[in-house]
């Protein structure tokens, strides 16, 4: 329980960062709310882990993660009502997660696979697989309107989200990318939507490319020194951030040579281009900007993150932990945090393995950003419309057979519901076995 201190401590900060760590699951704590200005502990949650690249804020008042070792997604309420620790299940281990900027979507990677659940009902809506190569990670662009997936080959792909958020039961493997990127030669480390439009990914294979986000178009290819972990870009689009594995920072200026589509940057030397900063003593592995653009955070491997202020060269705030950072955010003060006595407005279902409305026969509204509502219909909901049998009134006779058969329909569909039940039972007390 947060101190009137620590209460108004809130109060006062406007941007708080969201740190976790990647410590056991028994720990004191592994994610934890941290003042960007004093870089004071603010407030912290446990019982659960959070897996690299699966840390997300929904409504501002939940936290999820994915766990390290397990097929389990951790939910953490920050309000006093809410419940404070919750286990969602999963089919598969899950490797990173986002959600959509309106809290109403997660998607997850599942070894080669992204799941997308509703998170007020938990319904499963899309599987979406283009590679047979693990996910590395994952992000949604600011609109909510593209989702972005990086694989371990080095492929980067961008799936519309109105696209795949479809009902068809005989379309259900036709989901493509709108766009594919297949210019690295290594794993996926990274990647960041710009809000021009523009996706920056970082790799193994010592590159950070600059890619257009609606086209094949590689706008920008840029060769460091070193493997690259992180990459982030500022809100303008004029400087692109990248760590790498030696605690390297490099500072680019994206206008520097803008006739040049390749760019090698030597790190020995800084020019008006590039600058280059040892700000850990290992590899950097998340890197985000205040909202204001003025300070960049860098996490590390070496159990530290600073904030650099970007106007001056005093020393960077440090916050040294005792484990290494699994995830970094950047966010406004949630008022959970400000006013935790509010009732709790995110309700997360349980997380299905059935697609949605593959048995159910029905039509469902799917909201999405641009607040247009789009009818999905189920195909085979249709079939009295398009079959071409008669209708009942041109055939009674098939009615009177339906009114016979009826008791037995019925018989046979208590059967199959009391078996769906036990197969249910079976399946929930399996699980509580494995992730004991």
């Amino acid at each position: 329980m947060a101190t009137s201190s620590m209460m108004n401590s809130l109060k006062r900060t406007e941007e708080v960062l969201l740190i976790s760590t990647c410590g056991a699951e028994d720990q004191n704590w592994n994610v934890g709310v941290w003042d960007a200005k004093t870089g004071s502990l603010l407030h912290s949650y446990r019982n659960g882990s959070a897996a690299p690249k699966s840390l997300c804020v929904l409504n501002g008042e939940c936290l999820v993660a994915s766990s390290h070792s397990k097929p389990i997604i951790h939910a953490w309420s920050m309000l006093r009502q809410g419940q404070k620790h919750r286990k969602l299940i999963c089919s598969g281990k899950v490797s990173c997660l986002t959600a959509t900027p309106d809290s109403k979507y997660i998607a997850a990677g599942i070894e080669d696979k992204i799941h997308i659940w509703q998170v007020s009902t938990g319904e499963l809506f899309s599987v979406l697989s283009y590679s047979s190569v693990e996910l590395t990670c994952l992000k949604f662009s600011a609109s909510g309107q593209h989702l972005v997936s990086g694989y371990r080959d080095g492929a980067v792909a961008v799936w519309e989200l109105q696209d795949v958020l479809y009902l068809d039961p005989t379309q259900l493997e036709g989901h493509s990318p709108v766009n594919t990127f297949l210019g690295h030669g290594g794993e996926i480390t990274d990647v960041h939507i710009t809000l021009s439009g523009q996706v920056a990914s970082s790799s193994l294979d010592f590159t950070v490319r600059l890619w257009n986000l609606l086209s094949k178009e590689e706008l920008k290819m840029f060769e460091l020194g070193a493997p690259i972990t992180s990459v982030v870009v500022d809100h303008p689009s004029l400087t692109l951030y990248a760590g790498d594995i030696n605690g390297n920072v490099y500072c680019i200026d994206l206008h520097y040579q803008a006739a040049e589509r390749l760019l090698h940057v030597d790190t020995s030397e800084n020019t008006s281009g590039f600058t280059c900063l040892k700000a850990h003593l290992s590899r950097v592995t998340h890197m985000a900007l205040m909202r204001d653009q003025s300070k960049l955070v860098t996490a590390s491997d070496d159990k530290t993150v600073k904030i650099w202020s970007m106007m001056s060269s005093v020393a960077p705030l440090t916050i040294t932990l005792n484990e290494k950072v699994s995830n970094l955010a950047v966010l406004a003060t949630p008022q959970a945090l400000i006013n935790p006595e509010e009732k709790p407005r995110v309700l997360i279902g349980n997380l299905k393995r059935e697609l949605h409305n593959t048995e159910e026969n029905k039509c469902d509204d799917i909201f999405l950003d641009n607040r247009i509502c789009y009818k999905l219909p189920k195909l085979c909901g249709m079939s009295s419309i398009t079959s071409d049998e008669p209708s009942v009134t041109e055939k009674p006779e098939a009615l009177n057979e339906s009114l016979v058969s009826s008791e037995e329909v019925e018989s046979l569909k208590q059967k199959a519901n009391k078996l769906k039940k036990a197969n249910e039972e079976i399946y929930n007390f399996a699980l509580k076995e494995i992730v004991k």
